[in-house]
């Protein structure tokens, strides 16, 4: 059979003092489940050093000075072994190996413990909607330390299920995937802007998670939810189309019901006012109109020469016998 290949990731992990650290071997060719896995360190100017063994049956063996700080796990659904190193100390500070068949290593972690203060992530938005086949875009911004210099890990977590690793971005530029995440998750560091950015492109419902940024071992974002919606598909499309061809017709309807009542009241209005007007016009007296009439019949100047008088007088009887009326 292929013997197993392992490849060691972050190659450098950076975490400050009290924090812990993660080293991560992936396996391929073989089962975790069924092999012992060696870690070794290296620290600088020495020899490699044993530190503790995994057995396949889950038992571990410490080299004396080794505590329960470092706690190894088995990680099968992603066939990886884990190193935790907790409480992390300056002294900490090594090259890590993991090793199985004897002979056969992996690439190594550097792990860098320092005394400063630690970064501090921020991911935003903290809800992202996108419709299935577009781009979602994850952001994370950091604080306390350089973006170019750090190597950026991207977690989600899917309900119901353990946090899962996608992908890393290592402080060089080359990025590693988890076996089944393709180049559809594409990390992007913003220098200028001091973020980290994931895109997911051409979306799927199964890429709906909460999505972390990771540094230095342990110290995380506060997730961004992503939830990818269903496209409209022809069949949805037919039925909207159906329901706005009944709807339509009901709003015109309503709206000519509405048009037709306000100009029934407007006539009604306006009859009214009519009306009003008529039994008004019909209390006038009745001489005004006859001594009009009777101005109308003075004769004209190609009889004799009309008295002005004449018409005032005229038009002065009705106003006399209204009062005289009462």
């Amino acid at each position: 059979a292929n013997p197993p290949i392992l490849i060691q990731f972050p190659r450098l992990e950076r975490v400050t003092e009290g924090h812990t650290a993660r080293l991560w071997c992936s396996m391929e060719n073989s089962e975790v489940g069924n092999t012992d896995v060696h870690w070794y360190r290296e620290l600088p100017g020495q020899d490699m050093e044993w530190v503790l063994t995994h057995e396949a049956g889950g038992s571990v063996r410490r080299r004396p000075g080794f505590t329960e700080r470092f706690q190894p796990f088995k990680d099968v659904s992603n066939s990886s072994f884990i190193l935790n190193v907790t409480n992390v100390m300056l002294i900490d500070s090594a090259v890590y190996y993991c090793t199985v068949w004897g002979d056969i290593r992996g690439n190594g972690t550097q792990l860098n413990v320092t005394n400063a203060n630690p970064p501090i992530l921020i991911q935003f938005p903290r809800l992202e909607r996108v419709t299935e086949g577009h781009t979602a875009r994850l952001w994370c911004s950091m604080e306390n330390s350089e973006v170019g210099n750090t190597d950026v890990h991207w977690y989600r977590e899917l309900p119901g299920q353990d946090m899962e690793w996608v992908l890393t971005h290592e402080a060089g530029g080359s990025v590693r995937r988890r076996p089944g995440f393709t180049e559809r998750f594409q990390p992007f560091k913003d220098v200028s802007n001091s973020s980290f950015i994931l895109n997911v492109t051409n979306v799927m419902l199964i890429d709906s998670a909460v999505y972390y940024c990771t540094v230095w071992g342990d110290i995380r974002g506060n997730g961004t939810q992503l939830n990818v919606t269903v496209f409209p598909t022809k069949g949805n499309q037919g039925v909207v189309m159906y329901l706005a061809w009944i709807i339509l017709p009901l709003v015109l309807g309503v709206l000519a019901v509405t048009g037709a009542v306000c100009l029934i009241r407007r006539r009604a209005s306006g009859s009214h006012q009519s009306s009003q007007s008529g039994a008004d016009d019909d209390q006038t007296p009745g001489p005004d109109y006859e001594n009009i009439s009777v101005t109308r019949n003075v004769p004209n100047a190609g009889d004799h020469q009309a008295d002005p008088n004449a018409i005032y007088m005229d038009l002065q009887r009705p106003t006399q016998s209204i009062y005289g009326h009462l």
